[in-house]
């Protein structure tokens, strides 16, 4: 499970797209990072073929089957798919209210829409409906947020801001592509595989452990998620980046149910999965105290009803 996760690694512009490097036996790898729609099997098979090179039988097998496809979103280009934006106004039905803060003294600021409909074309490891938009508010500092769900065929209208305390950011149209993600080395998922964070920590991590094949099992891995696209890692499902720790657990955490080694935890951060994650983006001027990044986590149970009352917000930063 790579350190990487939380230190992001830059890739070259020259090797973003494809690259060959020399694995531990000396064999060549070549990894494949373009944009994928439904292409998943592409990067399965390389990464396969890496991690295979690199582990343990064993190991490598397990290390393969947790990876879990996520779509990243980036700057809608001119031809592209739009699948939702960043910023602007939001559109809400003729009925409700503009959201506020729980005690109804501040609004929020409108961060980001989805179309569930556009984003059900791309191959992702959550259930999200099939049609209809998600909003997404909080206030410039994070501290409170809601997440709407908007039914696909209700009237909407874009909304002017009500008053000057509400941020208005740049719109930003944002496209979609599959690409692959992997746990961080703390995430719950490994005890379920593993037995424990210390076996799996002796199966995988251990193996790599000198520094230049540890460099490049760590830049292969970073290579793959990063799929050559330029920007913040906006993502929606898949595991989202751990920067102070998985969005199951801390959802968990929040939940009350004990200590990480405890099963009602573990049965507990099972349960959740992440919606969607937002970083910092200089082109619309969104920021989050030192760099921090925005992470929703929900439960499966209530993706499936599609109730978002109880999205969990998670300020991943420094």
């Amino acid at each position: 499970m790579p350190s990487g996760r939380g230190r992001r690694r830059t890739v070259p512009k020259d090797r973003s797209r494809h690259a060959a490097v020399t694995g531990r036996s000396g064999r060549r790898v070549l990894s494949y990072a373009g944009s994928i729609m439904g292409g998943v099997k592409d990067w399965m098979i390389d990464f396969a073929e890496l991690a295979r090179e690199e582990l343990p039988p064993g190991s490598a097998e397990r290390l393969i089957g947790l990876l879990r496809p996520a779509i990243r979103l980036s700057a809608a280009e001119d031809g592209e798919t739009m699948v939702g934006r960043l910023g602007g106004l939001p559109r809400l039905p003729d009925d409700m209210a503009w959201p506020s803060v729980s005690d109804g003294d501040r609004p929020l600021s409108f961060l980001a829409e989805l179309d569930c409909g556009a984003l059900a074309r791309y191959e992702v490891d959550i259930a999200l409906p099939d049609a209809g938009t998600l909003l997404f508010f909080a206030t410039t500092d994070a501290d409170e947020h809601q997440v709407i769900y908007v039914p696909d065929g209700t009237t909407v209208a874009e909304r002017p801001a009500p008053d000057d305390r509400v941020e208005v950011y740049p719109e930003l149209p944002l496209t979609g592509a599959t690409e692959p993600t992997w746990p961080s080395r703390d995430h719950p998922v490994l005890v379920d595989v593993f037995g424990s964070l210390q076996e799996a920590e002796e199966k995988v991590w251990e193996h790599v452990l000198d520094e230049d094949t540890c460099e490049l099992f760590e830049y292969q891995l970073q290579l793959f998620e990063d799929g050559g696209r330029d920007g913040p890692p906006h993502q929606v499902g898949g595991y989202s980046d751990a920067l102070q720790g998985p969005i199951e657990v801390v959802a968990a955490h929040a939940a009350g149910t004990g200590s990480y080694g405890d099963p009602a935890f573990q049965e507990e951060a099972r349960q959740w999965v992440t919606l969607l994650q937002l970083a910092e983006d200089s082109r619309t001027g969104m920021r989050w105290g030192d760099g921090a990044w925005l992470i929703w986590g929900i439960r499966k149970d209530h993706l499936a009803a599609c109730d978002f009352s109880k999205v969990h917000l998670h300020v991943a930063g420094h």
